[in-house]
């Protein structure tokens, strides 16, 4: 009869103690959650983690508690003055398990340790870990019960803040590249020049929400019409931000009149430095017409050839030089080209002609096989061709295009 008095004392003294363990444990994590919902980015306020660690040291009636973050390398402990040793961090990060451990401080210092992994969304992301002075401490499954469910806590924690974070980053995201969208929408021409002996239409439209290609037309009196077509080499905002970079370039260096050689050679020299920094090139190729004359200008840096029909015969106008960004000096030569009536030119991105379908790519040859040799409305031949390559495959870049009939007798 006594000795189960005995044990319904003990009993009732257990429960008495994780009660309050279970008070001292909720309270650790009242204080815990604001420096939580910092991780991990916000690692450097150390003066706030301190009384953070006392109260989980509290919680688990532990004189030394330490948490390492394996993403930040960073390494929070109460008291401050203790300093684990490189070997140390590094078993850390081998932790697999709950365990007790013995550790030795950078002075020599003899700890006895139990440790158990952060675990956030199926991911060891750190650990947590209570220790003492005291040679002979045994920590029991009560310590490590909440040392465990701390760090699950964490864990969780972590997972909710990276979540929120990722949100926040999204959003920032999606507004910088609507902004970038805008910015980009509102350098393409949105409209065609109203010339009576010319008809001009174009198909603009970046693979994403940004991407490297442009175009423009610039006139600067009534004898000449420039037009231009570029590419930048990648896709996403730094492609879309070089891409509306070197349409001003063109355009500014067109209103000054000069020639389409004058002005790739120029836009160059500008820009040279800033893509080889940054491992950017564009193609360009710029057109100029005496509307007068018919005399048709051609400077073309690495990019696709021009495509001019005249009497139902193709001409395709190669590259003279290669991309933008690649020489320091650039050295273009110019293509002249005499234009009749209904002469029809047609200048694409590479969207247009890497198409991939199911045997082949689409090239230059699917292309032209989409153009009707009767077609005269500048409009409908722009939108069978954007049509027609929509369904031969997947558009995986940017596309552009700018067709152009020569309507002067």
């Amino acid at each position: 009869m006594t000795s189960l008095t005995n044990q319904a004392k003990q009993i009732e003294k257990l429960e008495h103690e994780l009660e309050e363990m279970t008070i001292a444990l909720s309270h650790a994590w009242d204080q815990l959650v604001p420096f939580l919902q910092d991780l991990p980015e916000d690692t450097t306020r150390a003066q706030d983690v301190i009384p953070i660690l006392q109260a989980i040291s509290v919680a688990a009636d532990a004189e030394i508690v330490g948490i390492y973050l394996f993403e930040t390398n960073a390494w929070y402990n109460v008291p401050d003055n203790i300093e684990p040793s490189q070997a140390f961090l590094d078993k850390l990060k081998r932790i697999t398990k709950e365990q007790s451990i013995q550790i030795q401080s950078l002075k020599g210092q003899d700890i006895r340790g139990a440790i158990t992994p952060i675990v956030s969304e199926g991911e060891i992301i750190g650990v947590l870990g209570i220790g003492s002075y005291d040679k002979n401490r045994l920590f029991t499954a009560v310590d490590f019960r909440i040392i465990n469910q701390m760090a699950q806590r964490v864990g969780s924690q972590i997972a909710v803040s990276h979540l929120a974070q990722l949100r926040e980053r999204e959003i920032v995201q999606a507004r910088e590249m609507q902004i970038a969208n805008e910015i980009q929408n509102s350098v393409q021409p949105k409209r065609s020049p109203n010339i009576p002996n010319l008809e001009m239409a174009s198909y603009w439209r970046p693979a994403k929400d940004v991407g490297g290609d442009a175009w423009g037309w610039i006139q600067t009196n009534d004898q000449n019409l420039a037009w231009f077509i570029l590419d930048v080499a990648g896709k996403g905002l730094p492609a879309a931000l070089a891409a509306v970079a070197l349409h001003t370039a063109i355009s500014m260096a067109l209103r000054m009149e000069l020639s389409p050689v004058a002005a790739l050679e120029l836009v160059n020299e500008e820009f040279y430095d800033a893509y080889t920094r940054t491992d950017l090139m564009a193609t360009a190729a710029i057109l100029s017409l005496n509307l007068a004359t018919g005399q048709l200008v051609i400077a073309n840096a690495g990019h696709p050839p021009t495509l001019i029909r005249q009497q139902n015969r193709w001409t395709r106008l190669q590259a003279t030089a290669p991309p933008i960004g690649v020489l320091p000096d650039l050295s273009v030569e110019a293509q002249t080209v005499q234009l009749y009536r209904q002469d029809l030119i047609i200048c694409h991105s590479d969207g247009f002609s890497e198409i991939e379908t199911p045997t082949r790519l689409w090239g230059q040859t699917g292309l032209l096989n989409s153009i009707s040799t009767g077609a005269n409305n500048i409009e409908s031949l722009t939108q069978d061709i954007v049509s027609r390559s929509q369904q031969v495959g997947k558009i995986q870049d940017d596309q552009t295009l700018v067709s152009v009939i020569y309507k002067n007798e």
